[in-house]
């Protein structure tokens, strides 16, 4: 292993989503300007962007079918079936993942991982393979209490109560580890000859556990995991790659920016029902999809809003108003960073804990999914347009985040639980 002052070979063990795989790569860029090795192991899907920004990749995961179960008439047994099939799929995607994993680890001769708190797989192919690992929390850290802000909870906009059972299923037998996933991996264990996944923080414990949100934003007086260092944002400080947008079509009214994300974006009622929110009001919308759906498929939308695919995230930012968000970091710490209040509408996973952050420091306004409506959206929208202490809260955070430089001190604390 390397000594002091010497140079490791990190392989990073992501999560798929842009949410993750950006502060990671911010990071990891850190990490290679100061002269270590850094190999990502991941999707085929977001082999490309790794690439292109200068690093090695390595393909994992390519056997796993991504098909997802079809719900046919709504009947009752079609969603208990949709909800079996989308189950067992997790369960053969940890599955393949853990046996692919530590083989295409060794292979690639990295001697430390760097492991996303959501890549569950992650701290078992540390132990199997006696490396020395630090987590890393590109969000709220899961074990910070997801679920201390469950009254926010909506998941997705659904109509049947089943609907939500199976979201909740999905979400408790992934993010939560337990049922399927913890099962896959325990079976995996047992015949590795390992412990329970229960054990592993006691048997073979990170060497530190970083977080990407900052001090100033978190909840007081919340108990983190052993050895957690806050020391975020990251921030993917590159060129991004272009993207049209029409910016002729802006006319000067206030600009209200949506984007509800890009790995599990909402279904289309709620954007209509944000739509059918705003169309009276002195505003401008623009609608980012998030390459979840076509545009044409929303051209009617009340107002005329502007929509698209994608959108030019950063510079939009720069001139909206406000911003409606699902509450995921990458939004919320860019929006901050340019020191613009928000509407949160949390959807899943760490999203409700986020958005309850953002409401303490009068950063946002919250709205469940579950009984959102026209008139709800429209009162927040009005609101945040003409109350200045949400916009002096935004500008107080962006200042004190912009003081930060996290990924190089994420670095420096990596570098130094690594010399120890």
């Amino acid at each position: 292993m390397p000594t002091e002052g010497a140079r490791w070979h990190f392989g990073v063990l992501s999560f798929s989503g842009t949410g993750h795989l950006h502060p990671l790569m911010s990071l990891s860029r850190e990490l290679a300007h100061r002269g270590h090795g850094i190999t990502f192991f991941d999707r085929p899907k977001v082999e490309a962007p790794l690439r292109e920004a200068g690093f090695a990749f390595d393909s994992i995961g390519e056997r796993v079918a991504l098909e997802k179960a079809q719900i046919i008439g709504g009947s009752i047994w079609s969603e208990v079936s949709a909800m079996r099939s989308n189950i067992a799929q997790r369960r053969r995607e940890i599955e393949r993942l853990l046996e692919e994993t530590p083989d295409a680890v060794s292979k690639a001769g990295v001697n430390a991982l760097l492991v996303d708190e959501i890549a569950v797989t992650g701290p078992t192919v540390a132990q199997l393979l006696r490396l020395p690992y630090v987590v890393i929390s590109t969000s709220v850290p899961h074990r910070f209490g997801w679920r201390r802000s469950s009254w926010f909870s909506g998941y997705r906009y659904s109509r049947s109560w089943l609907s939500w059972l199976h979201a909740f299923l999905l979400e408790s037998s992934v993010s939560r580890m337990r049922g399927p996933v913890r099962r896959a991996i325990d079976d995996y264990r047992r015949q590795a000859g390992l412990g329970p996944s229960r054990t592993v923080s006691r048997e073979f414990p990170c060497l530190a556990h970083i977080g990407q949100m900052p001090r100033c934003l978190d909840l007081p007086g919340v108990p983190g995991p052993e050895a957690f260092h806050y020391a975020g944002p990251f921030l993917w400080r590159v060129e991004r790659p272009r993207v049209d947008f029409p910016w002729h079509r802006l006319d000067g009214r206030p600009v209200v920016y949506v984007s509800l994300g890009t790995t599990r974006n909402v279904q289309t009622a709620v954007l209509r029902l944000i739509a059918e929110a705003c169309s009276d009001l002195d505003l401008q919308l623009v609608i980012s999809l998030g390459n979840r759906f076509e545009p044409a498929a929303l051209a009617d939308l009340p107002g005329r809003p502007i929509v698209t695919r994608f959108a030019p995230q950063l510079d939009l930012l720069k001139v909206a108003r406000i911003i409606i968000t699902h509450g995921g970091s990458n939004t919320v710490f860019e929006a901050l960073m340019e020191g613009k209040p928000m509407i949160a509408i949390p959807l899943a996973y760490d999203q409700p804990a986020m958005a309850a952050r953002l409401a303490r420091l009068h950063l946002a306004e919250v709205l469940p999914v579950m009984r959102l409506s026209p008139s709800r959206i429209r009162a927040a929208v009005v609101k945040l347009l003409n109350d200045e202490s949400y916009h002096d809260a935004a500008r107080k955070m962006q200042a004190a985040m912009q003081s930060i430089c996290g990924e190089a001190l994420a670095a420096d604390l990596i570098e130094a639980a690594f010399h120890q």
